[in-house]
């Protein structure tokens, strides 16, 4: 069945231009090289402080137990 005679509302789509993508892709600049860019270190430090915090629950459980 065509999308017409569907009873679906009309596709009015734009066009997409991939061009600004392929020149994304194209460019040598990183985000590193863009100025004021700061690396987080903050996934780093939450996964160090959970490591440390579950550890010392299954010692606190096996002491416990």
């Amino acid at each position: 069945m065509s999308h017409a005679r569907s009873g679906l509302p009309p596709l009015n789509l734009e066009p997409f231009d991939p061009s600004p993508l392929y020149a994304a892709a194209r460019s040598p600049r990183r985000d590193k090289y863009v100025p004021h860019h700061k690396e987080r270190r903050i996934p780093m430090i939450t996964g160090i402080i959970a490591t440390i915090l579950l550890a010392l629950a299954a010692g606190a459980a096996f002491l416990l137990s």
